[in-house]
């Protein structure tokens, strides 16, 4: 889900129409009236910290038709927002992606929505690179759509080339947001009973996306600490009433993702026949150390783990479905520890996590997803556990060792010299 939803807007084109703001070679068409800067997907990060956080590894993208070489992502954390509060995001010169060309033109901020309720057999956040393009043709029954704009505070880009916007989420779910400009015409894109329409001609020059949790879970360890090879079982209490429900816990040592890495080369040509077998994942890790207990056809915030294998580590969903398809018991070389258990049960109930007899002893973070099947109500919670025959909570299982982001973790501050990377 993660490098489909990063690569939003190159996926799904046609070819090159109407007036963009940056060279036309780098552009490519989603409709007859949109066109999507092919270095959009490194220029819009957001900004806000939410309830539940855990750092990424360094995550680098490559795309080979345009020679871009391996250009870092700024993403270094996974985070879950909460409903009905802002998420803040910036849009800015990046490494690789230089806006100052875009100063003094106005901006409008698109948000999408999957529907409320995702399944395994339709709504899939994989399908959003070629959903944007039936949002923007209104061709797309899995998302509903709002836009911002000058009445929200989203006008026109600076003179440095950036833009800060916040979008407030009325619910939980997965949002995909899209930063445009308008080229030509005076209304650019608007937005009607969820149906976005374009007068003139626009460019994505951003994308980014977000999980947005409806409460917060609460999660307790019935035990800690633990030692290495037991169970860490987690007493688990939801706000989701009257069905049931997928719960998902990803247990990392904590401290052993920031320090990795991952590249996304995307090779071939980003036409209408692009498919996901152009996308290939190298880590800077040789294995996972653990175990994945997964029921079988089950998703996590719109995604399939038992289909999504090769993708990084960013985003929760990213961290998900690499544990999920990489945990090995007998894993050797460069490894990180972490298990993963994705199961269907009731609202409130107790999940448990397997760890090995060879785990390090030290501070594991937790954090726990909930989705009820029926609503898409999203419910998440983190916290920390001691892996450790004789340790405890003053034994490396306090949260303030390592469980937090790093400086700078948000990666906004990456910014590159405009005018070498626009002719980059």
């Amino acid at each position: 889900m993660a490098v489909a939803l990063i690569l939003a807007g190159p996926v799904s084109v046609m070819s090159t129409v109407g007036a963009t703001p940056v060279a036309e070679s780098q552009s490519v068409s989603v409709t007859e009236n949109v066109d999507v800067w092919e270095r959009s997907p490194l220029t819009l990060r957001t900004t806000s910290e939410g309830p539940t956080t855990i750092v990424a590894p360094r995550t680098f993208i490559n795309v080979e038709s345009a020679a871009t070489g391996d250009l870092p992502l700024n993403k270094r954390t996974a985070t879950i927002h909460e409903r009905n509060e802002s998420i803040n995001m910036s849009f800015e010169p990046r490494i690789g992606a230089g806006t100052r060309a875009l100063a003094g033109d106005e901006a409008q901020l698109l948000a999408v929505k999957l529907d409320e309720a995702p399944t395994t057999e339709g709504a899939n956040t994989s399908d959003i690179p070629g959903s944007l393009g039936d949002v923007l043709a209104n061709n797309s029954n899995i998302t509903s759509s709002e836009l911002l704009d000058d009445a929200e505070g989203v006008g026109a880009i600076s003179d440095e080339g950036e833009l800060n916007a916040s979008y407030t989420p009325e619910s939980g779910g997965v949002y995909a947001f899209a930063l445009v400009t308008v080229d030509s015409g005076e209304e650019g894109l608007s937005v009607s009973d969820g149906n976005v329409s374009v007068n003139g001609n626009v460019t994505v020059v951003g994308v980014e996306q977000a999980v947005v949790q409806d409460n917060a879970s609460t999660v307790e360890p019935t035990q800690n600490p633990v030692n290495p090879g037991n169970n860490v079982t987690l007493d688990v209490a939801t706000e989701i009433e009257d069905e049931n429900v997928t719960h998902a816990v990803v247990l990392v040592k904590q401290g052993e993702l920031q320090q990795q890495s991952s590249t996304v080369t995307v090779s071939g040509e980003l036409n209408e026949s692009f498919s996901q077998d152009q996308i290939t994942v190298e880590n800077s890790f040789d294995n996972v150390s653990g175990v994945a207990t997964v029921d079988d056809n089950i998703s996590i915030a719109g995604v399939n783990l038992s289909t999504n294998q090769s993708i990084p580590a960013i985003g929760v969903q990213g961290l998900f479905g690499t544990v999920v398809s990489e945990a090995e018991s007998d894993a050797d070389g460069e490894v990180i520890h972490a298990s993963a258990t994705v199961v269907s049960a009731d609202s409130d109930a107790n999940v448990t996590v397997e760890t090995l007899d060879s785990w390090l002893n030290g501070a594991y973070q937790y954090v726990h997803v909930a989705v009820g099947t029926e609503s898409g109500t999203i419910n998440s919670d983190t916290g920390t556990v001691a892996i450790s025959p004789g340790g405890g909570p003053d034994n490396g299982g306090s949260p303030g060792n390592g469980g937090g982001p790093p400086d700078n973790a948000g990666g906004p501050n990456n910014t590159a010299d405009d005018d070498e990377d626009e002719e980059e």
